[in-house]
């Protein structure tokens, strides 16, 4: 024989299989954490900043899509805070990423912001995350937004506008008075590149524009303007509608109540709401845990959700006590759980939308349930 003929026999040749491609729809889901600076700051209104982060060249792209949102840390502030990407992403520059940040009064991220010149500060940003896009219907698009939630709807119909849906939108937002618009030259440049044929209309309603004012659009709440002057008179058809919200909470659960009275299915509903460190952080219910790690490969930061063992209470289940499993130090494969720590969680709910057999959920009990405790 040969040297070409000659072929080695290998025993496990039998046992060996081919690892699967990965599925892309899964991979879009692993957060990534990136290293970047402050590009840019600008003032958008008196109370809402656009702030442009670009990633080191050594980076990942996060490859996000429109509607997602991203994690942002800076210097100084001990937790980062959820911001919706303000741009379609391939409107973007390489390795840029534009956010709408709203000033609040105590806010740390944002009054870092308003400190002065922060350009060429460090930025660590973690994303991309949530579920919120652009469907893939051609039914009319329902975009009702307020606040600083004008970004994950300026992006939806940014990129819709690009890849030339064909379906009319209806593009509402809430704001105080006319100080408080921005974004106009945007909405109109999405205006003039929509898919002719169809309508795009953009709706400003205004609540506490003063009575004297020169304004001539809708007053009120945005969603008792929708309801009043759409959905009552039969202006849409609601078996082909499909809704986006991005805005305070209080809006987002009128305006979903509203629609869902109105025979619209909550499967037609898109939304993502962020809250604060006020707010409860969701819970783990590890009996209903398959651990298929989804809500790990979508963690902001390292220590919001970790994998922990050997739980146990103080006897009336008032308190409870834990150990951390560290791999390569720790193990106990079958009563491992895993434990959201509130004094970590962002309440981005990443987790919560990552979750595919609803074991995550802000309304469990606080004491964790797991599969075994140690009294």
């Amino acid at each position: 024989m040969t040297a070409v003929q000659k072929k080695f026999y290998d025993p496990f040749d039998h046992y060996i299989r081919k690892l699967p491609v990965p599925d892309p729809e899964i991979q879009r889901k692993r957060v990534k954490i990136n290293q970047g600076s402050v590009l840019g700051v600008t003032n958008l209104t008196h109370d809402t900043l656009k702030l442009v982060v670009k990633c080191d060249a050594s980076s990942q792209p996060l490859g996000g899509i429109a509607g997602q949102y991203a994690a942002i840390k800076v210097p100084g502030v001990r937790k980062p805070r959820s911001y919706s990407f303000a741009r379609a992403p391939e409107d973007e520059n390489p390795g840029e990423h534009t956010f709408f940040i709203r000033l609040v009064p105590g806010g740390e991220l944002s009054g870092w912001l308003a400190k002065g010149s922060c350009i060429g500060e460090p930025v660590e940003i973690s994303g991309p995350l949530g579920n919120f896009q652009l469907d893939p219907s051609s039914d009319t698009m329902v975009c009702i937004a307020g606040g600083s939630g004008m970004s994950a709807i300026v992006a939806i119909v940014e990129h819709a506008a690009n890849l030339g849906v064909a379906r009319d939108c209806y593009f509402f937002y809430g704001a105080r008075t006319q100080k408080d618009l921005y974004c106009r030259e945007e909405i109109q440049a999405v205006q003039n590149k929509w898919n002719q044929g169809y309508r795009f209309e953009f709706i400003p309603v205004l609540s506490e524009e003063p009575e004297s004012s020169d304004w001539e659009g809708p007053r009120g709440f945005v969603t008792e303007h929708f309801q009043a002057e759409y959905l009552a008179p039969g202006k849409l058809h609601l078996d082909e509608v499909k809704a986006y919200f991005c805005g305070p909470p209080p809006m987002i659960d009128h305006g979903v109540k509203l629609l869902m009275d109105a025979g619209l299915d909550d499967k037609n509903i898109y939304f993502d709401k962020f809250e604060d460190a006020s707010s409860p952080a969701p819970v783990v219910d590890n009996t209903k845990c398959v651990l298929c790690d989804e809500c790990l490969l979508v963690k902001p930061v390292p220590n919001c959700l970790v994998e922990a063992t050997n739980f146990r209470t103080d006897g009336d289940d008032s308190s409870f006590y834990f150990e951390r499993v560290r791999p390569a130090y720790t193990s106990g494969l079958y009563y491992n759980s895993l434990y959201i720590d509130e004094d970590e969680c962002i309440r981005c709910f990443a987790c919560v939308d990552a979750c595919p057999h609803d074991a995550i959920s802000v309304a469990y009990d606080k004491t964790p349930k797991t599969l075994r405790m140690y009294k």
